[in-house]
Parts: C-alpha cells; sequence; structure tokens
C-alpha cells in the first residue's frame, strides 16, 4: 500500500519558478528554482569568449583569430572549434565592429584612396606592399588590405631601380636630370 504525504503542490511561473509544497502532517515548505534556460541559450557563446574576440578583432583577420581561440582551448557554445565563418558570424551577431572598420577608424587608406594621394595605380601599391614599401593590414581573410597614410618618405615612382634595392625606410631619389657621361 502507498500513502502519499504530499498534500497539495502550487507552481508559479515567473521571473523565477516558486513551488509551494504543502504535506500531510500540516507543514509547508517553499522553494524558489531559477527559470530553465532554452536550448539556444545553452549553445551561446560565453561573454568571456565574446571579449576575447572583440579584443582580438583590433589586430586580426577572422580566421586567424578563429585560430587564436583555438590555440587557447576555447570552444564556441555548442562545444566546437571555431572557424573564421564561425567567427565572422558571431560578429554580425552581436554587433561587434568589423576589422574593416576598426582601421578606417584609425585612418587607414584603401588601395584606391593611396593610389590617388602616391599618383600611381593600384596594382602599383598591392606591388610596393608585397615589396615592403607600403605597410598594409589584411582585414579578411580574402587579401585585401588598408594601408597606412603615406608619411613624409612615402613611397616614389623610380623607374629602372629594382623594387629589390628599395625598402620602406629609403630616402626618395631626387629626380633625374638629362645628364650625359664624358669621359676625355
Amino acid at each position: 500500500m502507498l500513502r502519499l504525504v504530499l498534500e497539495d503542490v502550487t507552481l508559479l511561473r515567473g521571473e523565477q519558478i516558486t513551488l509551494h509544497v504543502r504535506l500531510r502532517g500540516g507543514a509547508d515548505k517553499t522553494l524558489v528554482l531559477p527559470l530553465p534556460q532554452t536550448s539556444w541559450q545553452n549553445w551561446t557563446t560565453s561573454s568571456p569568449v565574446l571579449a576575447a574576440i572583440d579584443e582580438l578583432l583590433n589586430h586580426h583577420t577572422y580566421r586567424e583569430v578563429a585560430a587564436i581561440l583555438n590555440e587557447r582551448g576555447l570552444r564556441s557554445g555548442k562545444g566546437r572549434t571555431f572557424t573564421g565563418r564561425y567567427i565572422s558570424r558571431i560578429q554580425r551577431n552581436h554587433s561587434l565592429k568589423t576589422r574593416y572598420d576598426r582601421l578606417r577608424e584609425t585612418g587607414m587608406l584603401t588601395a584606391q584612396e593611396m593610389a590617388q594621394a602616391l599618383g600611381v595605380a593600384t596594382t602599383t601599391i598591392k606591388i610596393w606592399r608585397v615589396h615592403g614599401l607600403l605597410r598594409g593590414h589584411a582585414y579578411n581573410d580574402k587579401g585585401d588590405y588598408l594601408y597606412d597614410p603615406p608619411g613624409e618618405h612615402a613611397p616614389k615612382k623610380a623607374q629602372g631601380l629594382k623594387l629589390s634595392r628599395r625598402s620602406l625606410n629609403d630616402q626618395i631619389l631626387p629626380g633625374r636630370t638629362k645628364e650625359v657621361q664624358y669621359e676625355a
């Protein structure tokens, strides 16, 4: 024979779950429990990981951020490793600034703007970056860059001088004159 000890149970759901239990002997007990999380809340990326992503986007592309987080042993809300695409989605869903916007706020120029400032073609800007004459900062994983504004020692066209002999810190050569060498 089974005897129930409970007389009455009242369940209230609001900001939290309140459970009123009345026992047969007249005693009563009140329990307060937090609301259970929905599945999407269980899968949400944690706040410390979001803060790390926000900080890393100042200096790294999505793929680089993912690699750094994976090296640190951090995982997504679902317990998976990070990818560049996943970091991009987190950035968008949590309204974090894009790497492009962060670099533009510091005064970085696009290849088109840099080419216009230096009076050369955009392909020249890209070649000069590859050879170290300009400092570029990748803003995505597709090889697109923003550039430091041209300073006092900005590179100029130097036809006839190999790029391998020029560097970012070289002084600009004066314009060539029409000189003729004469030996007597």
